[in-house]
């Protein structure tokens, strides 16, 4: 809903509500070990695993995940202030290889990811929307932390440009 919640408000207030929104999300990415990666709108790009790697950076983007929906809650409070405005989230998360590192022109380059593996994530963030959901985990993913969390098989779904369908789950909660 950002593009309806930014035709409706202040280019200022719009920039005021993302901050109140941004500020803690981008918070609980960095204290479970997430790279930020960039901004979409209200959308926060992250991952895990890199520049450090480490063997459970599976745990810490879900972890991330489910602490960004109780932090959602309290920020929700706070935009009360600017009037009726709703922000909700839809998060996407699978583990995969993937290339890191600084990517772009010769001109302008980046740090980032990019690969099958993230299209993946990309893909499953959007169709939250189709099963009611808020975190969607790839079967990959759940075979990392599927004894660390709870989660509820929903599917197996084809996403655009991936040949074989790909088993996915609704993270839940912490165990």
């Amino acid at each position: 809903g950002f593009t309806t919640l930014s035709e409706k408000l202040d280019p200022r207030v719009l920039s005021d509500v993302l901050n109140v929104y941004l500020t803690p999300m981008t918070q609980i990415v960095f204290k479970n070990k997430g790279t930020l990666d960039k901004y979409i709108g209200d959308a926060v790009m992250a991952f895990f695993g890199a520049p450090i790697a480490y063997p459970d950076h599976a745990y810490y983007a879900c972890h991330c995940a489910l602490e960004s929906l109780i932090e959602l809650q309290k920020i929700q409070t706070q935009l009360k202030k600017y009037g009726d405005i709703q922000i909700d989230i839809g998060i996407g998360i699978n583990t995969s290889d993937v290339s890191v590192g600084n990517m772009g022109s010769d001109i302008v380059r980046n740090y980032t990811v990019m690969g099958d593996g993230v299209n993946l994530a990309a893909r499953l963030e959007g169709i939250n929307k189709e099963y009611g959901t808020r975190i969607i985990i790839s079967e990959f993913t759940f075979e990392e932390v599927k004894t660390q969390f709870l989660c509820r098989s929903i599917d197996l779904v084809k996403v655009k440009g991936k040949l074989n369908p790909v088993k996915i789950y609704e993270l839940v909660a912490f165990l």
